[in-house]
Parts: C-alpha cells; structure tokens; sequence
C-alpha cells in the first residue's frame, strides 16, 4: 500500500505571496519562516537570562590559582594560545630566505621588464621628435605613458622647460565680434575663402593640358579606367594602412601597460627587500640607535607659482628617506 501511495500523484499546494497593494510592506512571511523567528528569538533570550542569572549569584571572593596567569583587557578576559616565541637566530635564518626569496623574484622580473623595453625600443615609431619638444599631437602618447617611458629610462626625465611649455596653452587668433551677424560673416568668410582654395587646386588639375592635336576617345576611356583603377588601388592601400596602424597601436599600449605593472612589482619587492634587511640588522648584535625614522624629500622652492598647483608625487625612493640607524663601535675579533 505505501508503494501505492508514493506512485499517486499528489497535488502541491502552492502559498499565497504579497498582494499587489501590499508590496511595500515587504516579503509575505510564511509559517515556516516565522517557526525560525521564533527559535532565534527565544534562543538569544535564554543566553540573556542565563547571563543575569550568572551575575546575580556570582561570588565576589571567589579566587583559583589559575587566575595568576590570566588577564583581561578592558574588562574582557583574555586567552593565551600558549604560542612560544621563536628563538632570535631561527627568525634571522627565516628572513634571509625571505630576503633572497625576494631577491631572486626580482631578478625574474627585471628580466622581463629588460625585455619589455627591447621590444618598445624596437617600435619605429614609439616616440616622435615632436613629444620630446613638448608639442601636442593627438595619435602621440598620453601622459600617463609617457610617465611609464621616463621611468623606465627609455626617454630622458621631462625638464623644467618643457614642462611649462606642456602647461602653457598653444596660441590662438581670436577675432572679436560686436554683434552675432558679424560672428556669422568671419565664419562664412573664412569657410568661402578656403573652399575656394580647394576649388582652384581641383580645377588646376582637372583641366586638360592642350596638346595641338584631337585626342582620340579610346585614350580618354583608357585614362579614365586607369584614374578609376589607381584610385581604388590608393583606397585599398590607406585602408591596409590604417589597420596596420591600429594594430601597432594596440600593441604598443599592451607593452606599456605590462611594464607599468612590472615596474610598480618591482618597486614593492625593492621595498619590501629593504625593509626585510633592516630588520634582519637590527637583530643582529650591538646597541643600535635610531637616528631618523621615515622621512619626505622636501623639494626645492624655485618653481615657479603655476607648479603649485601640481597634484602630489606618488611614494618613491626619491621622495621618501629610509629609516637610519646607528651602532655602536665594537672590536671585531
């Protein structure tokens, strides 16, 4: 019978969910989810009743020898792990290894970081004399990439000069105008004054050259088939070109941005490898004295006032001074 059971279908009954004019109330809670309410509530009121039966009929004077041990902070009762400090020369011996873990992931990756800047120095067309000067040109390099180059060392750092020339807005003629239609003859003077000159050039080369003799048709329909085929030709080839282009383009984004991330790697491992080092010393044997702690390059005040404006230099070596330390002189045996 059970099996019988089991095999007759059995309709599901489906719950009712939120109305359409309740819905800012919220999710329709169902008995079940009430039933889990309810147990986390009376659960959490029965840790609490504990607790103040707890602390009503504690005993003031109540004392174990294991209390000589322990400790609270802020009122709150801490545990020791029973975790035994390692002994000095075995974390020595463990920040070596780091050290030279360290080390030789630097390496590695300053390989890279030589063979990426083989690669951008083989582009023939990564830098044009134009970016070197200072000047603009919208199919150049942007800043940020450039800042990648000079810190590199594939281009030579940006001077003073230079770097106001870049701040410096470029020149503009500008014609001032009294009345709106005024505005309006400039703009129609200046587009009818260039179009004519595109005009004269066509027509310069449009026009036949006289001959002293009739040309027969057959050579006009040559020419113009040959016009026609040379210019589909030019077409295919700006076309190839500008694909060309482009993929150089990608490319040599996609090189800048590795090495971006190489050099922003290897400044943390040199960081780190420092930091690593300098611990490792003051560890060793001798009274050491802390001299100086961490410290920012001031920088030189002769800029002038338009560098105020500069938005703040990113952490490097050159800007931040590492701890200093000084120990004491011992006879070496």
């Amino acid at each position: 019978m059970s099996s019988l059971k089991n095999s007759l279908h059995r309709r599901t009954h489906k719950e009712r969910s939120q109305l359409s004019h309740r819905t800012r109330l919220g999710f329709l809670e169902k008995h079940k989810d009430y039933v889990l309410r309810a147990r986390d509530y009376h659960s959490k009121q029965d840790r609490i009743n504990l607790l103040r039966e707890k602390a009503a009929t504690r005993n003031k004077d109540e004392f174990y020898f294991s209390m000589t041990r322990e400790r609270t902070e802020g009122g709150v009762h801490v545990k020791d792990r029973g975790n035994q400090a390692l002994p000095t020369d075995i974390v020595k011996v463990l920040k070596t290894q780091d050290e030279n873990y360290l080390r030789t992931m630097r390496a590695v990756g300053l390989k890279k970081i030589d063979k990426l800047k083989t690669q951008l120095l083989q582009l023939a067309d990564l830098l044009k004399p134009s970016v070197l000067k200072g000047e603009d040109d919208d199919e150049e390099l942007d800043e940020q990439e450039l800042e990648v180059l000079r810190e590199a060392g594939i281009i030579p750092p940006e001077s003073k000069k230079s770097r106001r020339k870049s701040r410096s807005k470029k020149g503009k003629h500008v014609l001032f105008a009294e009345d709106e239609e005024e505005a309006r003859q400039y703009a129609t003077s200046s587009r009818k004054g260039s179009d004519s000159q595109e005009d004269d050039r066509m027509d310069v080369s449009t026009e036949s050259i006289d001959l002293g003799w009739k040309v027969p048709e057959q050579t006009k329909r040559k020419r113009r088939k040959s016009k026609v085929s040379a210019e589909e030709e030019e077409t295919v080839v700006e076309e190839a070109s500008i694909k060309t282009a482009e993929e150089a383009k990608e490319h040599r984004t996609r090189l800048l941005k590795e090495l971006s991330a190489r050099l922003v790697r290897d400044r943390q491992l040199r960081y780190a490898e420092r930091e690593l080092e300098m611990q490792r010393a003051l560890m060793g044997k001798g009274a050491s004295r802390k001299l100086r702690g961490v410290e920012k390059v001031d920088e030189d005040g002769d800029e002038d006032d338009e560098d105020e404006d500069r938005p703040p230099k990113k952490v490097d070596e050159k800007t931040w001074k590492p701890r200093v330390y000084k120990w004491r002189l011992e006879r070496k045996r």
